[in-house]
């Protein structure tokens, strides 16, 4: 299984703790992780081998010039390292045809494989929606999409490459983001959605990339037959996603109703 992380030195912590969980409740799993970084430590690679401890596993070490994108306006409050899952098409290698993107602010909890065989030969990348209603319809309209799109976040793709690469490539990227980066008020996950917008699969995000806002929308009544609880999220959620300025690392209360997932494999 092919896995791929892209992050700087900030998010070192969270990370081990997404290692742990997939270490955890994958035993049997056999990976290949990719890691796209410029200023990760020696220091932190070693910390990254120990949270994964004996399950099988490679760690390849992708280093980006941020050169690569001197060319495009970034964003004031975001970095340079926000924009590389991006490269998926140009840094990882040719003989990857399938690869499973996860922010470091993740955790699984279930084993991982039913996701990851979930048949995308048609499409470029597959992901899960945080946005609903009136919230959704916005952000179609302020990035021109069809009114029949769905506005995925990026924070988990499972991604078709060979389908990727078809689409796309890092100038047809940098050209996008030079021309219309005004708009961009979600950063690389704005290009995604849009450059992508044909070729993309909705999964279902309650099951994997639920966040604190997802599991508060669909733990209410009018969810009707997709209403969750907190049993649900233990017996069918393999990811949970703690996206947004709340981190149950940073806050000593964490007041989400997901925490616990955390708290479990930060020490395991």
């Amino acid at each position: 299984m092919n896995i791929f992380l892209t992050l700087d030195s900030n998010y070192i912590y969270p990370l081990c703790v997404l290692l742990r969980s997939i270490a955890t409740t994958n035993p049997d799993g056999d990976f290949d992780f990719y890691v796209a970084y410029s200023s990760l430590t020696e220091k932190d690679f070693e910390a990254m081998e120990e949270a994964l401890g004996k399950v099988s596993h490679r760690l390849h070490r992708i280093y980006v010039d941020d050169a690569l994108f001197s060319s495009a306006p970034i964003l004031e409050r975001t970095s340079k390292a926000t924009y590389y899952r991006l490269l998926a098409g140009e840094i990882l290698p040719e003989n990857v045809h399938k690869i499973l993107y996860l922010d470091p602010d993740v955790v699984i909890k279930k084993d991982l494989s039913e996701f990851y065989n979930t048949d995308i030969s048609d499409y470029a990348v597959a992901g899960g929606t945080h946005l609903y209603g009136f919230a959704q319809k916005i952000n179609l309209l302020r990035l021109g999409m069809k009114k029949t799109s769905d506005y995925i976040n990026a924070g988990i793709l499972l991604i078709n490459l060979d389908n990727w690469r078809k689409v796309t490539d890092l100038n047809g990227i940098i050209t996008f983001i030079s021309e219309n980066f005004k708009k961009l008020v979600l950063a690389d996950q704005d290009v995604i959605n849009v450059i992508f917008e044909d070729h993309m699969l909705r999964i279902d995000e309650r099951r994997y990339n639920l966040d604190e806002k997802t599991f508060r929308v669909h733990a209410k009544k009018s969810a009707g037959n997709k209403r969750i609880d907190l049993d649900w999220v233990e017996k069918n959620t393999t990811v949970i996603h703690y996206n947004g300025k709340h981190k149950p690392w940073l806050e000593k209360n964490y007041g989400g109703k997901l925490g616990e997932y955390f708290e479990r494999y930060k020490n395991t």
